[in-house]
């Protein structure tokens, strides 16, 4: 802390913390939400079950109609659990919705999404245009709303990704009672 910062009074600690915890209990519910309406979508459009997870790999690989590998997939969705990119990879190829294309070199794999998975993926649009945007179109500002909500949720990404940095590299010791 710096000369002029001054110490947060406890009064406005608590009110942050509060104001913390229900946001957080309201993020845990519209992500919940947003995976359920994903699975639900997706696996009636494909007539079996897809995750959550399987979806929005799926709209990835075909995210800009270029090929992506794991690398990319991983970054693009802000995740690093590898193990289940991967295996929901082998699950929308064992459904035939994405095939492995030759990648920029031997060991690059690269995936792209087939005539079947880009037709789930435009009902899936259509799906979405009829049910959700529908609604939010009903809402006063819904494109500045959604473009500021935006805005906050990535840089609320970034502290919470500075914060689990700092706590995996023992950077901020967590005390222990």
């Amino acid at each position: 802390m710096n000369m002029t910062e001054k110490p947060l009074s406890a009064p406005s600690v608590e009110m942050s913390e509060a104001a913390l915890t229900e946001f957080e209990w309201s993020l845990w519910r519209i992500s919940a939400a947003f995976l359920r309406w994903q699975s639900e979508c997706s696996s009636e459009l494909a007539g079996s079950g897809l995750s959550g997870l399987d979806t929005a790999i799926l709209h990835t690989i075909r995210y800009r109609n270029k090929p992506k590998g794991l690398g990319e997939i991983s970054r693009l969705l802000g995740r690093d659990d590898t193990a289940n990119i991967q295996y929901a990879i082998k699950k929308l190829q064992t459904m035939q919705l994405i095939e492995r294309v030759k990648g920029r070199s031997r060991k690059d794999t690269l995936y792209t999404p087939t005539r079947k998975g880009t037709k789930l993926t435009q009902d899936y649009r259509e799906l979405r245009r009829q049910l959700l945007v529908s609604l939010i179109q009903k809402m006063d500002q819904a494109e500045k709303g959604l473009g500021d909500a935006t805005e906050m949720l990535e840089l609320l990404t970034s502290f919470y990704d500075t914060a689990a940095r700092r706590v995996a590299s023992g950077s901020h010791p967590v005390e222990r009672s």
